[in-house]
């Protein structure tokens, strides 16, 4: 499952292994993190390896029980929702901020982004959330606030989670790309203000049918 690692920054590489593998759900949501058995797959001391789960636990993506000891953090709708709420005001404040700020060559990107991903809202879903996770980076990382960029960062990580909680339908992939496209244009404006109100209605909107779905 994971690869040999030098002795250079251990813990880092640890962690980053660890978290590419809980996102793409090779290890799973409830999965037990031992500490002696990953420390023998990745060829490393157990100091390193128990120090990159903690890491894990401070950014969400796992939990730490008193008996059963650390698991990959599984995702319930109401922790979405939450996420939905706080990620709209992010990403919200994010895309009036990028508005000013994001250079033609970004802009450019956002568009081939937007292009891409129209195609695959018909029969790639996976495909289709790695763009719209793309989108949503490009804006964040153009905002210019390092604060909200990390903040921002630890939201998405945990909404890489929701994988079987999401809606993969047609009709809503399609709904989410053209809000997408209206997000783009406000940004071509450069109108922060139409940014931001866009940005934060396609969450809402978005939150909202997830919440419908599961009722």
């Amino acid at each position: 499952m994971f690869k040999p690692i030098a002795n250079v920054r251990v813990v880092d590489v640890v962690r980053d292994q660890l978290r590419r593998a809980i996102l793409t759900g090779e290890l799973a949501p409830g999965a037990r993190l031992s500490v002696p058995e990953l420390a023998r797959q990745l060829g490393v001391s157990r100091s390193p390896v128990r120090e990159a789960v903690l890491l894990l636990v401070g950014e969400g993506l796992a939990v730490e029980h008193t008996r059963r000891g650390v698991e990959v953090a599984r995702l319930e709708l109401g922790d979405l929702l939450e996420l939905y709420e706080v990620r709209s005001y992010l990403d919200g404040l994010a895309a009036r901020l990028a508005a000013q700020r994001m250079s033609a060559p970004n802009l450019a990107a956002l568009r081939g982004v937007l292009d891409a991903q129209g195609a695959a809202a018909v029969a790639d879903v996976r495909g289709f959330r790695e763009l719209d996770a793309r989108f949503h980076s490009i804006i964040v990382e153009c905002c210019g606030n390092t604060r909200l960029i990390k903040h921002a960062a630890m939201i998405s990580r945990e909404m890489r989670l929701a994988g079987p909680l999401l809606l993969n339908a047609t009709t809503h992939l399609r709904q989410s790309h053209g809000e997408h496209r209206e997000i783009e244009r406000a940004l071509r404006q450069r109108d922060g203000p139409a940014a931001e109100d866009a940005m934060r209605a396609h969450l809402r909107r978005v939150a909202q049918a997830v919440r419908a779905h599961h009722r």
